[in-house]
């Protein structure tokens, strides 16, 4: 018969409590590790463009933390489940409040919410700020050298009433104006509520004539152009926090003709 000694009972007694606890141990980790919820999501969010209008995209960036899905709610009806940093385009105008819901792997989520305020592009100023004082054969517009008598032309290229259009004249224009922008302003003549669109407008210059009583309009340049989206690359479009900005429309042909067009979005 084997005899073991009391110590070494106990050490073998030791050891395998020892290792059920370790295994215990183990396993409760390894539970624990497949049971416990990850990180919790925070969801964040910033509004990238400025001066927000109607029918111009509003550009959106994910700010979010230990997120791996989003659900975009716009505050128009519509939402969007796919895109990180989206785009979306308001069609009216108003206040909007738009939330974000970001959502963990294991469907924890957490919410942003900023309010937003989309306005319409209006008219406030139409100036040229360059202009060629003699015709495409280098001769003077008017004879007695007092400089052209401009009439300037603009609105939607697809008019049907004259009040759809803005009219300028301005008389004897002559080189000595050009130290600042000449033309108008909403203390003159363009409406307050003269709204740009996202389609395509014209300017038109034209040089007025007196032939026997009657007006004669000889054309100096024009151009059609999309003043709240433009698709040519040399017209320059600024907007600012505060709503305001101006666009700078060139007309290149022989010579170079330039116009300044300021606006608001309220």
């Amino acid at each position: 018969m084997l005899y073991l000694k009391y110590d070494s009972v106990k050490k073998l007694f030791t050891n395998i409590v020892s290792a059920f606890v370790v295994g215990s141990m183990i396993l409760m980790v390894s539970c624990s590790e497949s049971t416990d919820p990850l990180p919790i999501s925070k969801a964040d969010f910033k509004i990238t463009s400025v001066a927000h209008e109607i029918n111009v995209p509003v550009q959106f960036e994910n700010l979010s933390l230990n997120a791996s899905a989003y659900v975009w709610d716009y505050g128009d009806g519509m939402k969007d489940s796919l895109a990180i940093d989206p785009e979306h385009t308001y069609d009216t105008p108003g206040s909007y409040t738009v939330k974000m819901t970001a959502y963990t792997e294991d469907g924890q989520m957490s919410e942003a919410i900023k309010d937003i305020s989309v306005g319409k592009r209006y008219l406030t100023g139409m100036y040229i700020i360059n202009i060629n004082m003699e015709d495409d054969e280098g001769n003077p517009w008017d004879d007695d050298g007092s400089g052209p008598d401009v009439l300037f032309q603009f609105g939607p290229d697809d008019a049907t009433t004259l009040d759809d259009l803005v009219f300028v004249l301005i008389d004897s224009l002559n080189v000595g104006q050009f130290g600042t922008p000449i033309g108008i302003s909403t203390d003159d003549l363009v409406p307050d509520d003269y709204e740009l669109q996202n389609k395509d407008f014209f300017i038109l210059l034209e040089e007025v004539d007196t032939v026997n009583n009657e007006a004669v309009f000889n054309n100096m340049a024009n151009i059609v152009f999309n003043p709240v989206i433009p698709e040519d690359d040399f017209i320059t479009v600024t907007k600012r926090e505060d709503g305001s900005g101006d666009i700078v429309v060139p007309f290149i042909s022989i010579q170079q003709y330039q116009w300044l067009i300021d606006f608001e979005i309220r």
